[in-house]
C-alpha cells in the first residue's frame, strides 16, 4: 500500500467501519455486487491498484499484505461507499397523468406487490407503461418500503444477467456465475420478508423463452409477484411459444393490452397544464387540434381474434411534447 502521511492515516482513523476485517469485507462485496462494479473499477474510483483491492475482497489481505495496513484499505473503500451509496431507482422528472392507462397499472402493480400476482401488460409506446410503474416503485421507496423493484430487460438477455439485475435491484447478493445459486439466494431473500414483494420487469418484449421460464421459477419459489410491461411483441411471443410457455399460461393472473389515452383525458390534461394548475380557457379548435395531434398509428395491433388490426390511438408522449412546445412559445413571447 502506498505511503500514507500523518495526516492522511488521522483522517483515516476517524471513518467509522462496519467492523472486523471479515466484516468490511463483506460490506465491499456487497456494495460491489448491488452495484454491479467490478474490482478495477472500484480501484480507480478510490485511487488503488487492482490487485491491491482484489486481495482485500478476496480475503487474502492477512497472507499478501501488511497486517496492520488493512484499516486503512477498509477505511478508504467504506469512505467510498458512504459517500456514494446505492440509490434507489427514482423516474426521470415530469408530470404523471392519472388517466385510465394509470389506474389499470396501479391496480396490477399493487396486485403484484400485495397478492404476488403475475401481470402481463403490454402496448403500443406511449401509453405511460415505463412512467407509471417507475413512479410507482419510487413512490414505495420514498416510503421506505422496499417491496418493489424495477428491472429494465436489454434485447436477448439471458437467464442470468436477468437474475444478477434483479438482485441488484432487490440488494441482494447475486455476484455468484451458477444461475442456480443466484436463483436460491434470491427466493431465500423473498421467502424471508415479513410481507410480500414483486419484481417489475419494463421492456419484457425483449426477454428470450429461456428467461421468462427462469423468472416464473423465481415466482414459484419464492411467491414474489411478478409485472410484465412491454410492447405487443410481448404478447406475440406468449402466442407463438405457448407450446414452450405452458406453465406460464396457466399462472397469468391478468393479460391487458393499454388503450393510450382518451379524448376527454386530452383535453382536461392540455387545459390543465397550459392553465398552471387551473383549467385554462382554451377554444374547441384549440382543443381538437391537441387530439388530432396526440393520435397515433398502432399498426401492430391485434384484434379479439389474435390477428393483426391495425388501429390508432392517442399518445401520452406525443401530448407531452406538443404542451412542451407550447409553453416553450408562450415564454419566448412573454
Amino acid at each position: 500500500m502506498a505511503f500514507l502521511g500523518d495526516n492522511e492515516r488521522a483522517r483515516l482513523k476517524r471513518v467509522k467501519l462496519p467492523g472486523d476485517y471479515a466484516a468490511c469485507v463483506e460490506k465491499v462485496r456487497t456494495y460491489m455486487d448491488t452495484t454491479g462494479l467490478s474490482a478495477s473499477d472500484l480501484a480507480e474510483r478510490v485511487g488503488k491498484g487492482r490487485s491491491t483491492v482484489n486481495l482485500f475482497i478476496q480475503g487474502r489481505w492477512h497472507r499478501h499484505g501488511n497486517i496492520k495496513e488493512w484499516r486503512y484499505l477498509a477505511a478508504h473503500l467504506c469512505e467510498f461507499i458512504d459517500r456514494n451509496p446505492v440509490e434507489v431507482f427514482t423516474p426521470r422528472g415530469g408530470a404523471l397523468f392519472e388517466t385510465e392507462n394509470y389506474r389499470r397499472i396501479r391496480t396490477y402493480f399493487d396486485a403484484a406487490v400485495e397478492r404476488g400476482e403475475i401481470c402481463l401488460l403490454y402496448g403500443p409506446p406511449g401509453t405511460q407503461k415505463t412512467f407509471v410503474l417507475a413512479h410507482l416503485v419510487a413512490g414505495r421507496n420514498r416510503r421506505q418500503d422496499n417491496s418493489a423493484f424495477y428491472v429494465y430487460a436489454s434485447q436477448d438477455m439471458k437467464p442470468l444477467p436477468l437474475l444478477r439485475r434483479i438482485g441488484r435491484a432487490a440488494g441482494v447478493l447475486s455476484g455468484w456465475h451458477a444461475r442456480d445459486r443466484v436463483l436460491d439466494n434470491l427466493a431465500f431473500h423473498f421467502r424471508q420478508r415479513l410481507g410480500r414483494c414483486a419484481v417489475i420487469i419494463d421492456e419484457a418484449q425483449h426477454l428470450p423463452v429461456a428467461s421468462l421460464e427462469m423468472v416464473r421459477e423465481l415466482h414459484d419459489v419464492s411467491g414474489c409477484g411478478l409485472v410484465l410491461a412491454g410492447s405487443h411483441n410481448l404478447f406475440d411471443t406468449f402466442l407463438r411459444s405457448r407450446t414452450h410457455l405452458e406453465q406460464w399460461m396457466s399462472r397469468i393472473d391478468h393479460k391487458d393490452p393499454l388503450p393510450g389515452l382518451l379524448e376527454n383525458e386530452i383535453r382536461e390534461i392540455a387545459a390543465r397544464e397550459l392553465g398552471n394548475g387551473q383549467p385554462a380557457k382554451l377554444t374547441e379548435k384549440q382543443l381538437r387540434a391537441f387530439v388530432k395531434e396526440s393520435e397515433v398509428d398502432d399498426v401492430f395491433a391485434r384484434g379479439a381474434d389474435g390477428r393483426i388490426a391495425p388501429r390508432k390511438y392517442y399518445s401520452v408522449r406525443r401530448l407531452v411534447k406538443l404542451l412542451d412546445q407550447v409553453k416553450a412559445a408562450k415564454r419566448g413571447a412573454a
